[in-house]
């Protein structure tokens, strides 16, 4: 049974501290997205999709268009699927078409999948459909170069839209645990498992205010954000 998880953490904060500036931030980042690039996404639809049944996560899945706009699903083995919103940023969306492009991923016919079978490790699905014309593979590992980095930002999305709900819930119902999300938060940047840091933003900023968590998660918050302000 599907069901969508909804952000009233978020929500709440957003209204009452910066409504106005995340909107004014969501207009400017879709200006980003001009001439060349935006064409390029234009009517395009996305997918990734990795299966493990081993794995306690046993399934996770992005799905969204050409604005970036869709979904994020996983599956935890004994528990309800969850499906939440996702809006992948501008930057990031204009990486994944360069390297679908750089692949010319819908008119190629290459196989992706490495000679060896690393199927133990999980399989990903990737599609990709523009102007009429759709495209699916499936692999384990590659060794093409630009698949795996394609792949890499795929799985560094999943990674973010997991710790992005993993900290809503701890905030809203788990104080105590705050601490624990943000050092894997730290551990996960610091390794660039993390496609678009600058996603923490607002979350971090309301933990940083929020009297209800430890001061040490609100201390923690604030360095986390100008770690990611120093970034590049």
């Amino acid at each position: 049974m599907r069901k969508f998880i909804p952000s009233l953490f978020i929500a709440f904060l957003l209204g009452a501290f910066n409504t106005q500036a995340l909107s004014q931030t969501t207009i400017e980042l879709d200006q980003a997205l001009t001439g060349p690039a935006r064409v390029a996404t234009s009517g395009a639809y996305y997918r990734y999709l990795f299966e493990n049944p081993r794995f306690t996560t046993s399934v996770q899945e992005l799905e969204f268009d050409g604005s970036g706009q869709g979904k994020f699903r996983f599956k935890r083995k004994d528990s309800d699927e969850i499906v939440n919103k996702l809006s992948v940023s501008p930057e990031v969306l204009s990486q994944i078409q360069l390297l679908l492009d750089d692949m010319n991923f819908l008119a190629s016919d290459e196989d992706y999948q490495h000679k060896k079978d690393f199927s133990h490790l999980g399989n990903m699905t990737i599609s990709f459909s523009r102007g009429g014309k759709e495209r699916t593979v499936k692999f384990n590992y590659t060794d093409n170069q630009s698949m795996s980095r394609l792949s890499d930002i795929f799985h560094n999305l999943v990674t973010q839209e997991t710790r992005i709900f993993e900290l809503e819930a701890v905030v809203a119902n788990d104080p105590i645990s705050a601490p624990a999300q943000l050092r894997m938060l730290e551990s996960e940047l610091k390794s660039k498992r993390v496609a678009d840091p600058h996603r923490f933003d607002p979350i971090l900023k309301n933990i940083k205010l929020d009297e209800g968590v430890p001061l040490i998660a609100r201390n923690h918050a604030d360095r986390l954000l100008q770690m990611i302000s120093k970034e590049k």
